[in-house]
């Protein structure tokens, strides 16, 4: 049965965070807010200040009862006990919240590739394809994962390299050939993208119950390309001259792709590539 008006609670709502809910903002039918410590000026939808490690930050959930849950938080360092403190701690409180209140709240928890980084496999990692962190950090995104898909009301939107107009660290690696390391494979999503991928899937689960929802899918835009093929395509972007690094490894890397995007849910990139997406951000970015 079609749920009137569900809410969503975007948790950790930082840059992803604001683009997800100012498409959600566009849908008269859904409730949206965002939450985190420190907001900023509001925009098109309600952001609070909250601490989801706050002793009533559970109460708070409890109260609220939203249909949906973004987990979007991210740690302010990449040390292995900040990834602990917010994908595993912050997420578990979500999630034991909901079990001990009997809420029917479905949990969407953002994860990263990272969670593949020790693979070996030559052909493109799927939706489907076994994890293989290498670290202690992918460990515990892999984790977190478990978390959110353990009770059969969560999913994981994992996402690949995310890039925008406030995420342009390709254009200045590009420009500083000598802080190039070396050549592997990166994978791409642009950041407007990620956000409606979220968006319309999450939309699709609530107007048809039946909605085949896998529990993973990489958020990607299944175009694993050679890291130097991007920076010399920034490059000739930016009117600079191509720069011919000699290697004398093979490239490294994984290779992403999702079949669920790209040929079941059938979603029509804005940007199906890097060349479309940073041509945009550069030509804006001249402006």
């Amino acid at each position: 049965m079609e749920i009137a008006n569900p809410k969503v609670i975007i948790v950790g709502c930082g840059n992803l965070g604001e683009k997800i809910g100012d498409i959600f903002a566009q849908h008269t039918n859904f409730q949206v807010f965002g939450v985190r410590r420190n907001p900023s000026e509001q925009g098109n939808f309600p952001i609070l200040a909250k601490d989801i490690f706050a002793d009533d930050f559970s109460a708070w959930i409890a109260a609220e009862n939203p249909n949906y849950v973004i987990y979007s938080a991210t740690p302010s360092t990449s040390k292995p006990e900040d990834y602990q403190k917010i994908y595993v701690d912050g997420l578990k409180k979500i999630t034991d919240v909901i079990q001990s209140n009997n809420l029917q709240t479905r949990v969407f928890f953002i994860s990263s590739t990272r969670v593949f980084n020790g693979s070996s496999k030559l052909e493109a990692l799927d939706d489907h394809d076994e994890i293989t962190p290498n670290d202690e950090q992918g460990e515990i995104l892999g984790h977190a994962e478990r978390i959110a898909t353990n009770n059969g009301r969560g999913n994981v939107f994992r996402l690949t390299g995310i890039y925008g107009l406030q995420r342009i660290m390709m254009l200045r690696l590009a420009q500083d050939q000598e802080s190039w390391p070396a050549n592997r494979f990166t994978n791409r999503i642009f950041d407007e993208d990620a956000a409606n991928i979220i968006v319309k899937i999450i939309s699709s689960k609530y107007t048809d119950a039946k909605f085949d929802l896998p529990k993973i899918i990489n958020v990607t835009d299944s175009h694993p390309v050679e890291l130097y093929s991007v920076l010399n395509f920034i490059r000739k972007k930016l009117n600079l001259p191509e720069v011919h690094l000699e290697s004398t490894d093979k490239v490294v890397g994984k290779k992403i792709i999702s079949t669920f995007l790209s040929k079941k849910f059938n979603y029509q990139f804005k940007h199906p590539s890097f060349e479309s997406g940073y041509t945009e951000i550069i030509q804006k970015m001249e402006r």
